[in-house]
C-alpha cells in the first residue's frame, strides 16, 4: 500500500502485525535499513497491540542487561536452549 503524506509525497509501505512481530529483533538490533525502520516505526505507533509488544522486548532487554552482569551456568544455558529447540519444534 503506497502512502501519501500531506505534501503529496512518498510514505513507506504500512507492515501488518506479522510481519512487524517477525521484525522487532531486526529492528531492536539496528539490523533493519533506514527504510525498514520507518515502515515498521509507522505500523507500531499506529498499533496499540505491536507498540505493546514493542515495549514488552525493550523491557526484556533491559532486565537482562541488568541480570546478566556475570555469565550464567553451563545447565542453565543447556536449559533453555533444549526449551527454545521444544518451543520451535512445536510451532
Amino acid at each position: 500500500m503506497t502512502r501519501r503524506d500531506e505534501n503529496g509525497g512518498h510514505m513507506p509501505d504500512m507492515a501488518d502485525c506479522g510481519e512487524v512481530y517477525e521484525s522487532l529483533f531486526e529492528l531492536l538490533d539496528g539490523e533493519a535499513t533506514p527504510e525498514r525502520c520507518a515502515v515498521l516505526r509507522a505500523h507500531i505507533e499506529a498499533c496499540p497491540g505491536c507498540f505493546a509488544q514493542l515495549g514488552i522486548e525493550e523491557e526484556i532487554r533491559e532486565l537482562v542487561r541488568r541480570c546478566c552482569c556475570t555469565p550464567a551456568p553451563v545447565t542453565l544455558r543447556e536449559k533453555i536452549v533444549l526449551r527454545l529447540r521444544i518451543e520451535r519444534y512445536r510451532s
